[in-house]
């Protein structure tokens, strides 16, 4: 696990409603745990956004909140923004407990070059993100996929092919495709194309042969 960014908070202006909150540069949020009582916070949306950027919301942070010593560290369970704009409108924090397991999303991060690429293949990432579970101080900001042994068309990257990193459950089948090298669509057409020409002008080709002349010539007498 990574040295973890400090995300900064205060106790919620009670006076001032979620727009009006917004309109003064904060984001209004919630930071909730197993038996921890739900604290409403807000947090500078300048800050937030820069964390956020970072990697924050997949890696564990800690939140440092005003006019408290002790600190906690917090995963990003949902963020919500506006559907037209994007713009962010609230942020929900888990407290983790060090001996206690959590359950987060870690992205999948390719590497390297797949050999069969030379050969016209592409490589399709089939998934870019594992469910996974563990220890607070066992999370991952990232997994990596080596796309090397990718070798062949029709090549495949499976889960169980990955370095999962001790004390990590993953929540998906071991046996789901990561990435796979596929022949692109339009190499596909391109020689089905070919062939149906190809079919075409031999039928073409038998049906303008003349047909054999009949050999006119008196047979040789012994």
């Amino acid at each position: 696990m990574a040295n973890m960014r400090t995300l900064a908070a205060q106790p919620r202006n009670k006076d001032l409603k979620p727009r009006a909150m917004r309109r003064a540069g904060f984001i209004p949020g919630v930071l909730y745990g197993f038996e921890f009582e739900t604290r409403a916070l807000q947090f500078d949306v300048n800050d937030l956004q820069q964390v956020i950027r970072a990697g924050g919301i997949t890696r564990l942070l800690d939140l440092a909140i005003e006019g408290e010593s002790e600190q906690e560290i917090v995963l990003v369970r949902e963020l919500q923004r506006d559907s037209v704009t994007g713009r962010l409108l609230h942020i929900d924090l888990y407290r983790t407990i060090a001996g206690q397991t959590i359950t987060s999303t870690v992205p999948l991060i390719t590497v390297g070059e797949a050999p069969a690429s030379e050969e016209g293949g592409v490589v399709n990432q089939l998934l870019d993100s594992l469910d996974i579970e563990c220890l607070p101080r066992d999370l991952p900001d990232e997994i990596i996929v080596d796309l090397s042994p990718l070798t062949e068309l029709d090549s495949v990257i499976l889960i169980s092919d990955l370095d999962i990193p001790e004390g990590v459950t993953v929540h998906h089948d071991y046996e789901s495709a990561v990435a796979r090298v596929v022949i692109p669509r339009s190499t596909i057409e391109e020689e089905e194309e070919l062939e149906a020409e190809e079919l075409v002008e031999g039928e073409e080709l038998l049906e303008g042969e003349e047909p054999a002349e009949a050999d006119d010539r008196e047979p040789i007498e012994e």
